[in-house]
C-alpha cells in the first residue's frame, strides 16, 4: 500500500508488516537532510511509543514500527505535521563540515592508474576532480564507520571493479559508481582504491565505536604527500 499526497510530497510505502519506508526527496537535496533533521529532532524530543527504530539513507527513511499501535493513516498525518510545522535551530552534527587529507600515491591508490585509463583521465586530473568538491554523507551502513558520499564528478563515474578484493587495508579511499568511501578498517571490497588516509575515520572507546562521520554531513578531501602522511600516522599513534 502506498500513501501519497502528503504536504511534504513524500511517499509512504508499506515494506514488511512492521516497516513503511517515506520517500523524502533526491539523496544529494539540501532539502532532503532538513527534512531529515526536523524527523530526528522530533523522534528525541517525542520519543513516540509507536515508533521501535528508524534509519536513514540516499532520499529514504525506513521507519520500523508497531503496527497495532497506528495506521499508516495516522503516520501520514503526524509526518505532515512534522515536516511543515517542525522547526530546528541546534546545530547538531549534521551541520558540520570536515576536511579529510588523502595521500594518493601509487603505493596506496592501487587502482589510481588503471581507474586513470579507463575513463581516459589523467592521474592529476583525477585527483584533482576527486579533491574538488564537498561531497554529502548519504548514507551509512556495510560496517561500522562505513560512510557513502556522494556525488563525485561525473568524469569519475565508473562500475565497481569486476572481482572485488578479499583484503582493502584501513583507510583506504575508493570510488565507484557516483560515490567515494573510506574504508574504516580492513574488508573485502568491490570499490577502486584510489588512496588512503591517515588515521582512522572511527576510535573504539571500551565496547562502542566513535565514527566521524553521520548523516549529512559535508566532506572535502586534501590531497597530501606521502610525507605528509607519514608524519600524520607518527603524530595520531599510541606512545
Amino acid at each position: 500500500m502506498v500513501m501519497s499526497g502528503l504536504s511534504f510530497q513524500g511517499l509512504i510505502t508499506w515494506i514488511s508488516e512492521d516497516t513503511v519506508e517515506i520517500c523524502l526527496g533526491p539523496p544529494v537535496a539540501d532539502q532532503t537532510f532538513v527534512e531529515v533533521k526536523k524527523f530526528t529532532h522530533w523522534v528525541r524530543s517525542d520519543n513516540p511509543n509507536w515508533l521501535t527504530d528508524y534509519c536513514y539513507g540516499f532520499g529514504v527513511l525506513s521507519l520500523i514500527i508497531r503496527p497495532e499501535l497506528i495506521s499508516i493513516e495516522q503516520i501520514s498525518g503526524i509526518l505532515a505535521n512534522v515536516f511543515t510545522e517542525s522547526t530546528c535551530t541546534a546545530h547538531d552534527e549534521s551541520d558540520l563540515s570536515i576536511e579529510i587529507p588523502v595521500c594518493y600515491d601509487p603505493s596506496f591508490g592501487l587502482d589510481l592508474q588503471s581507474v586513470s585509463d579507463l575513463i581516459d583521465l589523467a592521474v592529476e586530473d583525477l585527483i584533482d576532480a576527486h579533491c574538488s568538491r564537498d561531497y554529502r554523507v548519504l548514507a551509512t551502513g556495510f560496517i561500522p564507520g562505513f560512510a557513502y558520499l556522494g556525488e563525485t564528478d561525473q568524469r569519475i563515474h565508473l562500475p565497481r571493479r569486476d572481482i572485488p578484493r578479499t583484503r582493502v587495508p584501513a583507510g583506504s579511499v575508493a570510488i565507484a559508481e557516483n560515490q567515494t568511501v573510506i574504508y574504516p578498517r580492513e574488508t573485502p571490497g568491490g570499490w577502486h582504491i584510489i588512496g588512503r588516509m591517515p588515521g582512522s575515520i572511527v576510535s573504539l572507546s571500551g565496547q562502542s565505536i566513535d565514527a566521524k562521520l553521520s548523516i549529512g554531513m559535508s566532506v572535502r578531501f586534501k590531497s597530501i604527500s606521502i610525507d605528509e602522511f607519514s608524519q600524520i600516522e607518527e603524530t595520531n599513534a599510541p606512545h
